[in-house]
């Protein structure tokens, strides 16, 4: 019976151990029924005849349950994603600038009456000049650096009279031009005047002296930029938003009336009434304070136990921050961000991030990446190289910070409501796939074990081993270091004075992920105290996944798959060499 057992378990144990070792992280209820287990007796101990494994997908070695801050994309590929807690929008805001009267003076021009020569009762009446000058200003806000053009809430109501020597019954003037301010703009023109106008020209037709002109418009625009001034300006000075106006009047008209005569005197005069001019618009140069200095935090959960291992080195291929920032305001900007892992409330050095531009009136997609490949004409508006990026994640942290200078672009022409709330908001994600770089290191580490019933009465004799050799096919795009340690009954680690198992290589990496890597493989266990194997349960094996074998021939920037990466351990042989103690009666 007990021989029995030794056939059918403890070495179809050896085996499977071997086997998951070179394999790797396999769950312990993997198909081996595929391998031979007819014993065969040879001159120097116990051979199993050969045998190979199934393959073994990577899927089946680096399994996840979907909670992991590692997913599989539909492709395959593994990645490595968190996204960050959402944050609070900011609120730029830039107020109405009012713009109040400080002085308004109305002046007299003086009328010529002069008879036509050889024409009875006909007279030229002409008079021109300055009417009416005013001065407004108000505060401008810090947030405004400079004004091209404004949009106004603001009337004006302006009368026009003329000398009661003329206000004579029937008495029309056939032109009567008002001249304003050439940076005043004007819609909704209301009078009962024929006239028209061109810019802030007026000219009125066929008026009656006895009404005069009534002009009743609202003010639309200032113009910033008007080139004529000799009728005054719009500036910003000291801090203020300053106008000056001058409103001209002229008259050269020729009338015929017998009521008229030559001695008729008096003056032109006008009335404005303006009030608060309120800027409710602008296009011109901004720098609203946009508060945000905290892009949002991504708090890493769910790592899997291949990047738990104090050995584990994260040093990704071309990890990806994602960053995206809605600005529905017209003024575009940058953000200078400081990126920082943090790990056990430690701070690794932080990776700093200085101009990336915002766009205005739409959202800005920012990838902040290791190496610029493969993103050409790909979905960012900005792709941003950081040489050190991956040291955020080299060991994974607990959690990743983004705090950032978010800031207006004050040297572009933009627009602009002032009293309007806008709103500018970021989001942001890490996306690294697992792709290694030339530090890379994953660990595995699984235990094997619930031998000992099988295998307690046994005792290897005074040089004897167990030896397996196989030729290992590796697809997957990383050296695989194999350890195994042998654990008691009690799940205690034995000394090498004990149970020594000895691995001889390094599996060798598929050079790019789509051709075999093949490397001979030979696993010994010894005992090397009487007893030993008597107390022996299992073994604690640990497969280290790295870019390079100690730094020679490193294989980067191919991304661990879970299907089209695999493992097969070839021709596998077991031998017993030498003679097991033991009573299989």
């Amino acid at each position: 019976m007990k021989h029995y057992l030794f056939k059918k378990r403890f070495v179809p144990c050896v085996v499977m151990a071997g086997a998951l070792v070179l394999a790797g992280c396999t769950d312990n209820d993997y198909d081996f029924n595929g391998i031979d287990m007819t014993v065969g007796l040879g001159g120097d101990g116990l051979t199993l005849p050969v045998s190979s494994t199934d393959t073994i997908k990577l899927a089946d070695v680096l399994e996840l349950d979907g909670t992991e801050c590692v997913v599989i994309k539909p492709n395959g590929d593994y990645v490595f994603e968190q996204k960050g807690d959402d944050v609070e929008p900011a609120h730029p805001e830039i107020a109405v600038i009012t713009v109040s009267q400080n002085t308004m003076e109305s002046k007299g021009i003086p009328v010529t009456v002069t008879p036509v020569a050889a024409q009875i009762g006909e007279f030229n009446i002409t008079a021109g000049g300055e009417v009416l000058n005013f001065t407004y200003s108000g505060e401008k806000p810090d947030d405004v650096v400079s004004l091209n053009h404004v949009g106004v809430d603001a009337r004006l109501e302006l009368d026009v009279d003329f000398p009661d020597a003329l206000k004579i019954s029937g008495v029309y003037i056939d032109e009567l031009t008002v001249e304003l301010p050439h940076f005043m703009e004007f819609d909704d023109i209301r009078t009962d005047n024929s006239y028209t106008v061109s810019g802030s020209k007026f000219v009125f037709t066929n008026v009656l002296t006895s009404e005069g002109v009534h002009l009743d418009a609202a003010m639309s625009g200032l113009d910033f930029n008007a080139v004529d001034t000799s009728l005054g300006s719009i500036r910003i000075e000291g801090g203020n938003v300053v106008l000056d106006g001058h409103i001209r009047a002229n008259i050269d008209a020729t009338v015929s009336n017998p009521a008229i005569t030559e001695d008729a005197s008096g003056e032109i005069t006008a009335s404005l009434r303006l009030d608060d001019i309120r800027i409710t618009s602008a296009t011109g140069k901004f720098d609203p304070s946009i508060d945000l200095d905290n892009l949002g935090s991504v708090n890493v959960t769910g790592v899997p136990d291949f990047l738990t291992d104090g050995n584990v080195v994260v040093d990704l291929y071309n990890p990806q921050i994602i960053l995206s920032l809605d600005n529905d305001m017209d003024v575009a900007g940058f953000i200078n961000g400081t990126i920082t892992s943090v790990k056990d409330g430690m701070e690794a050095p932080p990776v700093v991030i200085d101009d990336i531009p915002i766009k205005a009136g739409g959202t800005t997609s920012v990838c902040i990446c290791r190496r610029n490949e493969n993103l050409a004409g790909g979905p960012y508006d900005v792709v941003k190289v950081v040489d050190n990026l991956s040291d955020l994640i080299r060991t994974i942290p607990d959690r990743i910070d983004f705090s950032a200078d978010v800031r207006a672009d004050a040297s572009q022409t933009a627009s602009f409501e002032f009293g309007r709330r806008y709103t500018v908001k970021p989001g942001y994600s890490v996306e690294a796939p697992i792709t290694f770089d030339e530090d890379a290191m994953i660990v595995y580490t699984d235990t094997i074990d619930g031998w000992n019933d099988d295998i307690k009465d046994l005792e290897l004799a005074d040089g004897s081993y167990v030896e397996l050799t196989t030729t290992v096919e590796n697809r997957v795009p990383a050296y695989l270091g194999v350890h195994a340690d042998p654990i008691d009954v009690d799940g205690n680690v034995m000394g090498e004075d004990e149970i020594s198992v000895e691995v001889s290589t390094t599996v060798l990496a598929s050079a790019d992920g789509e051709k075999s890597a093949e490397t001979p493989l030979t696993i010994t266990v010894r005992q090397g105290r009487q007893g030993a194997l008597a107390r022996l349960d299992g073994l604690a094996f640990r497969i280290e996944g790295g870019a390079s074998d100690d730094g020679q021939n490193p294989v980067v920037g191919k991304t661990l798959n879970s299907q089209k990466h695999f493992l097969i351990a070839r021709d596998i042989v077991v031998r017993l060499v030498g003679k097991v103690i033991g009573d299989f009666n």
